[in-house]
């Protein structure tokens, strides 16, 4: 477990210095340094493996998301200081408050799934669409979206990003299942979450598709198999 502890907290390190880093020096935007450490952070369930399921202690697993989301709440509310490395990396426009919102409710499903699907493929899968199709469906639609269409609340988004948002939720969905040793479903199944997650990050209010994603796919996935 201290093994595990320690890999999870040099993981979280390494890449938000990293991505502070890489802003300073506007070698990437804020909107990627953020889409950088949510698909970094949806990896953490790849550190399950060093904890045994037989003893409490498994249950650590989710102390680094924990922490961070009292810190991202600290700094998000009540500190408030602009200048702030994970405001700099993690907020889109600078407003220390936005740490309140996509980026805390994310470090609170890491820890919901961190309880409850610990060890289980349907945490896999729920990571890997919130994680990688919801990480990557904006930086390739803001790249390379080119065919736009309309969604609730008048917001625009791009078939690209869509496409990339349902590629990525598969790909995640084969690394993570295949590092974890965890049975293979069938291509159908996850095909059918995959689609159920790029509708749901294409339809969601702005800041609450890491609230809804999840949900929408950890509820759907018994209708699937």
């Amino acid at each position: 477990h201290n093994l595990a502890m320690r890999g999870l907290a040099r993981n979280v390190l390494a890449v938000t210095k990293t991505a502070e880093y890489l802003v300073k020096k506007r070698k990437i935007t804020k909107n990627l340094s953020r889409k950088l450490v949510h698909v970094s952070a949806s990896c953490w369930l790849l550190f399950w493996p060093l904890f045994d399921a037989s003893h409490w202690g498994w249950k650590l697993n989710i102390i680094v998301p924990a922490l961070y989301s009292v810190l991202l709440f600290v700094k998000g509310a009540v500190i408030k200081d602009r200048n702030d490395p994970d405001v700099r990396t993690m907020s889109r426009t600078g407003d220390p408050f936005e740490l309140c919102m996509g980026p805390l409710m994310f470090t609170i499903v890491m820890c919901v799934v961190g309880l409850y699907l610990f060890g289980r493929s349907e945490g896999a899968m729920v990571m890997a669409i919130v994680g990688w199709g919801d990480g990557f469906a904006p930086v390739i639609g803001e790249r390379y979206g080119k065919t736009r269409y309309i969604v609730r609340g008048g917001r625009y988004k791009s078939v690209e990003g869509s496409v990339a948002c349902f590629l990525f939720s598969l790909l995640g969905m084969k690394v993570f299942n295949f590092f974890l040793g965890y049975p293979y479903y069938n291509f159908g199944v996850w095909t059918l979450l995959a689609l159920v997650g790029t509708a749901v990050e294409a339809i969601s209010p702005s800041d609450w598709d890491n609230i809804l994603i999840p949900l929408a796919v950890y509820h759907a996935a018994p209708f699937a198999q």
